[in-house]
């Protein structure tokens, strides 16, 4: 659980956030905060020392809004903050237009509202939540290497948060250090190490070094 964690919800339809608020609120244990972006208002967000998740509605008539609305709040320079669009269009231009890293993922119009508290969890924990389609296109236009950074297999796929600890290992660093570096807890380090061990299919750190090594 998200433990009071803070999920802001930004757009200019502050009435129609509110149930949505409060079943995140219940099925996550986060906190959330609705802003209203009407009349050019400037987001207000909140965050808390570890992290925050923004929620930016996509409904509007052209992408270029929710994008604006994106950049808005990116002004407020919070490293920990989470970026991630809803009521979001199927194959919208939207999808072309914002991609990772600049945003963790994409809900759409037909999510249910238990299919945001899934990925909103996953957001939370370091997972990327895109269909297949967006991250395809996402690699596809990337370098090789980069494309070779993201994938360990033909079909498996490294986290961003998995990506950032694996990199830190590479430099030699220690759980606990990795842990107060990403503001995390030694025992999630630990979990996210156990995952990367088996989607590279290693057994120790040394392994997963020299991957790291010959592959990004």
């Amino acid at each position: 659980m998200l433990a009071g964690r803070w999920i802001n919800i930004v757009g200019s339809r502050p009435g129609a956030y509110e149930k949505l608020a409060a079943h995140l609120e219940a099925t996550t244990d986060g906190r959330c905060h609705i802003t209203d972006c009407r009349f050019g208002q400037s987001p207000t967000l909140k965050y808390n020392v570890k992290t925050g998740l923004v929620l930016i509605d996509a409904t509007e008539e052209k992408p270029g809004e929710a994008l604006d609305l994106l950049l808005q709040c990116r002004k407020s320079g919070k490293q920990q903050l989470l970026y991630a669009f809803f009521n979001a269009e199927h194959d919208s231009r939207l999808e072309k237009l914002a991609a990772p890293p600049e945003i963790h993922g994409i809900f759409y119009v037909d999510s249910s509202p238990d299919h945001l508290t899934k990925g909103v969890m996953a957001i939370f924990n370091g997972d990327l939540w895109f269909p297949r389609r967006v991250i395809a296109r996402y690699l596809i236009n990337q370098k090789p290497h980069t494309s070779q950074a993201f994938l360990n297999r033909e079909h498996d796929l490294l986290t961003v948060r998995e990506m950032e600890i694996l990199n830190l290992l590479s430099t030699g660093a220690k759980n606990t250090d990795i842990a107060d570096q990403l503001s995390l807890s030694v025992h999630t380090i630990k979990t996210h190490i156990y995952h990367i061990y088996k989607k590279l299919d290693v057994s120790n750190r040394t392994q997963a070094v020299n991957w790291a090594t010959n592959n990004l």
